[in-house]
């Protein structure tokens, strides 16, 4: 399993309809994509109000290397440029690609 990790840094005016994008509309998109499993929206509650943003994260849990290869290949991109458009120059976010992902449980 592989864990694709986006970390967002929101302007603090576009936050709560940013949010809303997210949880209506962009993650639900991603989740279409083949070999996606499940994503985690986390939102982080306070901050110094001085930072430049509000930061959220999404952790989304892909079924494996080949789904995440064609994800950044054929999809990514059209899926950030709906972001983009929606909200220029309102946040900024970064990827990570985790491809060794063990998870434990509690028993």
């Amino acid at each position: 399993m592989v864990t694709y990790l986006v970390h967002y840094t929101v302007s603090h005016e576009a936050y709560p309809e940013y949010v809303e994008f997210l949880k209506n509309e962009h993650i639900n998109d991603v989740m279409a994509v083949p070999g996606f499993l499940s994503a985690d929206l986390c939102l982080r509650k306070g901050g110094a109000m001085e930072s430049s943003g509000k930061e959220i994260r999404v952790v989304y849990k892909v079924k494996d290397e080949d789904h995440i290869k064609a994800y950044i290949s054929d999809f990514a991109m059209k899926l950030r440029e709906k972001s983009i458009e929606k909200f220029p120059g309102k946040f900024s976010s970064n990827r990570e690609v985790w491809l060794d992902t063990i998870t434990f449980a509690s028993k």
